[in-house]
């Protein structure tokens, strides 16, 4: 009796993730949304931290991400009622007056970011600054990297 040759095992292996981005604008996808409690001397605050996965030149092989947190209020002037207002529009979050507004629908939608790094007094005790998204806008609206548009 032979004994069938067995194949290789191939196993994918999943990208390895990246909070490494150098500054400057970039393609972008919403990756995921996580509401989070902040404790203050004040109280709980709620945050919505939204995830970005960023279309990095060159690091493709890795899940580049990259965070920006907002206080979760949609009130007129808070900060996180004009980002979501750029990105569905001025007559969508109109017509949302009165009702609620289900983050879900972010997930995926692809967006523009602008990163920076913040440097603070205990930046010397890690090997990269604090990454962080400083703007986020609708495809189209931010003058990409030319490094980045030349290589995407």
């Amino acid at each position: 009796m032979k004994i069938p040759k067995m194949n290789s095992l191939m196993v994918p292996v999943p990208k390895e993730r990246n909070y490494h981005i150098d500054e400057g604008c970039y393609r972008a996808r919403i990756h995921k949304l996580i509401r989070v409690t902040n404790y203050n001397g004040k109280g709980n605050v709620d945050i919505l931290r939204i995830v970005f996965e960023v279309t990095v030149p060159g690091k493709d092989k890795c899940l580049n991400l990259a965070k920006a947190e907002f206080k979760l209020d949609l009130n007129q002037g808070s900060e996180l009622r004009n980002v979501i207002t750029r990105l569905i529009g001025k007559e969508a979050m109109s017509a949302l007056s009165g009702s609620s507004f289900d983050f879900d629908q972010l997930k995926g939608m692809e967006v523009e970011v602008e990163i920076r790094h913040i440097i603070t007094d205990k930046s010397e005790n890690y090997d990269y600054p604090f990454v962080k998204v400083f703007d986020i806008q609708k495809p189209g609206t931010l003058s990409l990297n030319e490094y980045a548009e030349a290589n995407q």
